[in-house]
């Protein structure tokens, strides 16, 4: 019995170990099981886009700077003061006032209420209709004539300088910083002439007056027509540059310069 016992012993581990030997055929594996180690990486969160900062981008827009003008009067006050204080000797009625300034006829209205409210212009009816003036008691009837000049009514001197010299004159016009209204108290006035007859010298007689009275210096630059367009054909920059440009015209208008 003893001896039967110790051969089934002998066969079973026989057997386990022809079992671990061979884990395909359904023995016991011989791979050790270590389990299954997933590691923690945690939850990565997408973060939208930030938006651009609208304040850097509006501290990057250009700032226009105020002209003289600008700075003292609304649009529609230097319009209303340089027709009736650039004029001082002739009085006009409200519908010339409002159609010679383009203004709003509110607009306009106010303003010559509110100047002739103050006494800086006078009131008189004609008939139905009643005619403005500026009043040359006022106390600052000839500071504000000076500051109009020097100002909003630049073109009426220079057209009354160059009067004389009209019929030799194609075009003549105000460029640069004052058209642009980006003028300052030490700025000059830049004024192109297109004429095939006149020289230096003449310009500069026409304009002594006419620069004493502004207080301002002015600084001509004439072409010929053929200059002008030979010019403009070569695609010289200034000419480009000045042609682009607003200009208040004194002698002309844009068709003189056949653009």
């Amino acid at each position: 019995m003893q001896g039967c016992a110790d051969a089934r012993t002998l066969k079973r581990r026989a057997m386990l170990a022809a079992g671990r030997r061979s884990p395909i055929r359904g023995g016991v594996s011989s791979i050790p099981n270590l389990g299954t180690n997933h590691p923690n990486l945690g939850m990565i969160r997408l973060m939208p886009n930030p938006k651009p900062s609208t304040s850097r981008q509006a501290a990057k827009a250009p700032i226009r700077r105020a002209s003289l003008a600008d700075a003292l009067f609304g649009l529609t006050q230097q319009r209303v003061l340089a027709l009736l204080f650039g004029h001082p000797d002739r009085s006009f009625y409200a519908n010339e006032i409002i159609a010679q300034t383009r203004g709003g006829s509110g607009a306009v209205q106010r303003e010559l209420t509110r100047l002739a409210s103050s006494g800086l212009v006078t009131v008189r009816a004609y008939g139905n209709q009643k005619h403005y003036q500026a009043n040359p008691d006022s106390p600052i009837f000839g500071e504000l004539c000076a500051l109009v000049r020097k100002t909003m009514g630049l073109a009426d001197p220079l057209r009354e300088a160059l009067a004389p010299l009209a019929g030799r004159t194609q075009a003549a016009f105000i460029y640069g910083s004052v058209a642009k209204r980006e003028d300052s108290a030490g700025s000059d006035i830049d004024l192109m002439l297109i004429s095939d007859e006149l020289a230096y010298a003449d310009v500069y007689d026409a304009l002594e007056g006419a620069s004493q009275r502004i207080g301002r210096t002015v600084n001509p630059t004439i072409y010929t027509s053929a200059e002008l367009a030979r010019r403009r054909a070569r695609g010289g920059a200034f000419v480009k540059r000045v042609l682009e440009q607003p200009k208040i015209w004194i002698v002309g208008d844009e068709d003189s310069l056949g653009v």
